[in-house]
């Protein structure tokens, strides 16, 4: 008897905290899959933006996932964090920051080099000899903006360039 009464009491106290329980635990599981995810997918987005390329030493685009493992988006993230350094490098020598879409291609240039060797420094072995294939690897960007609600693509613009090494 004392232990119904103990339970009893126990289940009122935590049949409140059930749902919360319940919905924790429902987004624990479901992690970002749509539609519960963090990211503010109805948020007032900038009208610019720009994807990055890969190519081999003629301009022609290489699968970077197929090949190295790495996702595009992954590649970008890299590269915008030179760019980021970028701008704040320049902003400190001007007084103002730019936005990443003012920087010159010389500006540029030092983080499409450096995301190109992060590249190879990342692949593996077999992913390497592919790029010494290619090489030099090329990193392009091409800027997309929104005028008169029409989408617009720049020309790929060359911000790296990399000559993989001989084989060891």
């Amino acid at each position: 008897m004392r232990i119904t009464a103990f339970l009893r009491k126990l289940l009122r106290a935590i049949l409140p905290l059930a749902p919360g329980i319940a919905i924790a635990a429902l987004c624990l599981g479901l992690k970002e899959n749509f539609p519960f995810t963090h990211y503010p997918m109805y948020s007032d987005f900038s009208d610019e933006t720009y994807y990055v390329w890969l190519a081999d030493s003629q301009g022609n685009p290489i699968a970077s996932q197929s090949v190295t493992g790495l996702r595009l988006g992954r590649i970008k993230k890299v590269y915008n964090k030179g760019l980021l350094a970028a701008r704040e490098t320049v902003g400190e020598k001007q007084g103002e920051t730019p936005r990443k879409r003012d920087l010159t291609n010389a500006q540029k240039r030092p983080s499409g080099d450096e995301t190109l060797v992060w590249i190879y420094q990342s692949a593996h072995e077999p992913a390497r000899a592919a790029l010494r294939k290619a090489s030099p690897l090329r990193l392009y960007q091409v800027d997309i903006t929104i005028e008169d609600s029409r989408v617009v693509e720049s020309e790929p613009e060359l911000v790296g360039e990399f000559a993989v090494p001989a084989a060891p």
